[in-house]
C-alpha cells in the first residue's frame, strides 16, 4: 500500500492539484450561463452578507449578556443540534418534494426569525432565553432546508457545469464571510446587536424575490410505495455500500467534530486572549473570510474533479496546522494573519467532500446522501461546540484550541492512509458505469478519478 501511495504522489500530482489551462480563470463563471443560477446566486450575495452580519452579532451579543463560554457554546449547540437528529428524514422529503417550494418556505422562516431578534432586542427585551429559543427554532428550519438546497443545484444547471456551481456557491457564501463580519463589527460598535439582526431579516426579501423569478420546469413527483423510514433505510445501505461516499461522510464528520467547532468560541478568544473589541472580531472574521474566498476561487477554476481527493489531504492538514499556530498567537495581528489559510483550510476540506459526494452520488438518491452530508457537517459540529463548553471548564482556550488542531492532523493522517483503497474503489465504480454506458477497455480506465 505505501508504494502505491508514493506512486499516487508522485505523478503528475502537480497537474491534478492546479488548473492547468488559462481557460480556467474564464471557466470558473460557467455556471453563471444559467438564468436560474444567476438569480439564485445575486439573490444569496444579499441574503448571505446578512447571515454573517446577524452571526456576529449574535455571537458578540450571547457574550455580552452572560460573560460565559459554556453560554457561547449552548446557543451554537442548539442551533445546529437539529442537523443531526432530523435531516435524514428531511434528506427524504428533499428527494419527494418540489425543492423550490421547500427552500422559497424556509427563507421565510429565516426571515422571520431575525426579524424577531431585531424587535427583541431593539426593545431592550432580549433575554438569554429568547437566543436560545430563537436558535433552536432556526437551526430546525436549517436542517429541513439544507438537503433541499444542496440537491437544488442539479435543478439550476447542467450536469457539466453542476462542481462549477457548488464551488461557485462557496465563493458567494465566503464572499460574504469576507464582507458580513466587517459590516457587522461596525454596526455592533455603532448601533448595536439589534440593528444588524434587522439588516439580516431585510436581507431575505431579495432571495425570496429571486426564487419567485426562476423559471424551472414543472415538478414531477417521484413515484414511490416506499414510506420515508424505508426511503432512508435505502439512503443508508446506499452509503453503506458505496466506499468512497462513505469515507467523505466520516471525513467530514470527523473534521467538523473535532476542528471545525472553533468559530463558536472565537469571540471569547478575541476578547478574553487577544484583548479585542467587536470591531477586532470583525476584523479577524473577514481574515477567515479572505482564506475561504481564496478557497472557493481555487475550487471554482477546476474544470475537473481529478485529484480532488488530494486537495481534502492538504487542507484538512492546513485545518490542524492553523489551529496549533491560533492556539500559540498571542496578539491579533499575528491571530488575523493565521486566519487566512484557517479559512481555505475550512471551507476547502468541506466544499471538497461536498463536490466529490455530488459527482459520485446517483440523482435519485442525492437528496438522500445529502442530508447524511449535511448531518456529518453541520450535524456533528454541535456535539464538538458542546465538547469545547465542557472542557472550558478545566482548560484554557488556548489548550483546546491545541487538542484541536492535533486532532485534525490525526484526521488527515488516518484519511491519506486509507486514500489508496478509497481511490481504487472510485476507479472501479467508474470503469462499471462506463461500461454500462457502452464506454469500454482503456477508455473506461481512462476516465478521471477524483482520489
Amino acid at each position: 500500500m505505501a508504494g502505491t501511495r508514493y506512486k499516487i504522489w508522485r505523478k503528475s500530482e502537480l497537474k491534478e492539484l492546479i488548473p492547468r489551462n488559462f481557460k480556467g480563470l474564464t471557466g470558473m463563471f460557467s455556471s453563471l450561463r444559467s438564468p436560474n443560477f444567476r438569480l439564485y446566486f445575486f439573490g444569496q450575495c444579499f441574503s448571505l452578507c446578512g447571515t454573517w452580519i446577524q452571526s456576529v452579532a449574535m455571537g458578540w451579543l450571547v457574550y455580552r449578556l452572560t460573560g460565559s463560554v459554556a453560554m457561547l457554546t449552548i446557543v451554537t449547540f442548539v442551533n445546529q443540534i437539529p442537523c443531526l437528529l432530523i435531516t435524514p428524514f428531511t434528506g427524504v422529503l428533499s428527494d419527494r418534494m418540489n425543492r423550490w417550494k421547500i427552500i422559497t418556505v424556509t427563507q421565510l422562516l429565516f426571515m422571520l426569525a431575525a426579524a424577531t431578534l431585531a424587535t427583541l432586542t431593539l426593545a431592550g427585551l432580549i433575554e438569554t432565553w429568547h437566543l436560545i429559543a430563537i436558535s433552536a427554532f432556526a437551526g430546525t428550519v436549517a436542517a429541513i432546508e439544507a438537503p433541499a438546497r444542496q440537491s437544488f443545484y442539479s435543478n439550476l444547471v447542467p450536469p457539466e457545469d453542476l462542481s462549477n456551481a457548488i464551488a461557485f456557491n462557496s465563493l458567494t457564501i465566503n464572499g460574504a464571510r469576507f464582507i458580513g463580519p466587517v459590516l457587522g463589527g461596525v454596526m455592533i460598535a455603532a448601533m448595536g446587536e439589534g440593528w444588524c439582526f434587522t439588516v439580516n431579516a431585510a436581507s431575505y426579501i431579495v432571495v425570496i424575490v429571486a426564487l419567485m423569478m426562476m423559471k424551472l420546469p414543472p415538478f414531477v413527483r417521484r413515484g414511490s410505495e416506499a414510506n420515508v423510514v424505508a426511503e432512508m433505510r435505502e439512503g443508508i445501505e446506499y452509503i453503506g455500500g458505496h466506499l468512497p461516499i462513505r469515507t467523505m461522510i466520516f471525513f467530514v464528520a470527523a473534521l467538523s467534530f473535532i476542528g471545525l467547532p472553533f468559530m463558536s468560541v472565537m469571540p471569547a478568544f478575541v476578547k478574553d486572549v487577544l484583548g479585542g473589541d467587536s470591531r477586532m472580531f470583525g476584523l479577524f472574521s473577514s481574515c477567515l473570510g479572505v482564506g475561504t474566498m481564496s478557497a472557493a476561487l481555487y475550487l471554482a477554476s477546476r474544470k475537473k474533479v481529478r485529484g480532488l481527493g488530494k486537495v481534502a489531504t492538504i487542507t484538512s492538514f492546513m485545518l490542524g496546522i492553523s489551529l496549533v499556530l491560533l492556539s500559540l498567537s498571542n496578539n491579533l495581528f499575528a491571530a488575523c494573519i493565521i486566519g487566512v489559510p484557517l479559512g481555505f483550510a475550512f471551507i476547502g476540506s468541506v466544499a471538497t467532500a461536498n463536490t466529490l459526494l455530488q459527482t459520485m452520488v446517483d440523482p435519485t438518491k442525492r437528496g438522500r446522501v445529502m442530508s447524511f452530508f449535511t448531518m456529518a457537517f453541520a450535524g456533528m459540529m454541535p456535539l464538538g461546540v458542546l465538547l469545547y463548553g465542557l472542557l472550558s471548564k478545566w482548560l484554557s482556550l488556548e489548550h483546546i484550541l491545541l487538542g484541536s488542531g492535533v486532532g485534525c492532523l490525526l484526521t488527515c493522517l488516518i484519511y491519506e492512509y486509507f486514500r489508496p483503497v478509497v481511490r481504487a474503489a472510485a476507479q472501479q465504480r467508474y470503469v462499471s458505469k462506463s461500461r454500462k454506458r457502452g464506454v469500454v477497455g482503456e477508455f473506461a480506465k481512462a476516465i478521471d478519478n477524483p482520489f
